[in-house]
């Protein structure tokens, strides 16, 4: 049954546009949905909620996920063996270099977890857990990769530091979705801008926002979604 005409309606007629257009941005995920992904490298997969999606958006791709904090990764893990060898996760931390480091575990919110130092007064909410880091690259160069390829990354601040550890993977990429802090107060986080610039030099045009974090009605966090174009992407292996 073709549903574009009440959608349509529904659009137009009815005033719902915004719901309607959101709605349909987050299911195919800016149009990365609509591109014929056969692996997925999820950095940041916490328990395995955005997995999860990606299994059922990407039913023919293979997915390595990546969690350095042990208790979060034993329930990704546990339901990652469920699912037939399609997802495999990793117990470490993804950056731009390989070697020992540590993660700061928030203990109240385990999705806040993060390599780089809290600010003093948030000290007392991480526990500080050794943990072994490794580059995109030099896990990618160990798998059996068919293109195309998707890559999410949301390490709570490190992100910068993935992508330079993963330039020769991602210049291979169709898609790249990543957390960045938007806020215009005073940082030491990567901009908006030098992530465009970042993504730009690996060939990749910005797509837009597919969510929003928000404090007090003002966003502070985007998944910002970066397609590479059609005309320079690798055929489906």
């Amino acid at each position: 049954m073709d549903y574009q005409p009440v959608l349509n309606f529904c659009r137009l007629r009815l005033g719902m546009k915004p719901v309607i257009d959101y709605a349909q941005s987050r299911r195919k995920l800016l149009g990365v949905a609509d591109l014929p992904i056969r692996t997925v490298f999820d950095v940041g997969a916490n328990i395995g909620k955005k997995v999860r999606q990606f299994h059922k958006l990407f039913p023919e791709a293979t997915i390595y996920c990546f969690e350095p904090v042990k208790s979060t990764y034993e329930t990704l893990e546990n339901w990652a063996r469920q699912q037939n060898g399609a997802v495999q996760a990793f117990n470490i931390a993804l950056g731009d270099r390989v070697g020992e480091t540590s993660i700061h575990w928030n203990q109240e919110h385990s999705g806040g977890s993060t390599v780089l130092q809290p600010s003093s007064e948030r000290q007392r909410e991480f526990v500080k857990l050794p943990v072994r880091m490794e580059t995109l690259d030099s896990v990618a160069s160990r798998l059996d990769i068919r293109d195309q390829i998707f890559v999410k990354i949301d390490v709570e601040g490190f992100d910068m530091q993935v992508i330079q550890g993963g330039t020769n993977l991602l210049e291979r990429a169709a898609a790249v979705m990543i957390e960045i802090a938007i806020s215009e107060s005073p940082t030491d986080l990567p901009t908006f801008p030098e992530f465009m610039r970042a993504l730009s030099d690996l060939g990749y045009m910005y797509r837009g926002n597919l969510s929003h974090g928000f404090v007090n009605g003002i966003p502070r966090l985007a998944d910002a979604v970066f397609i590479r174009p059609p005309a320079t992407r690798r055929a489906a292996a």
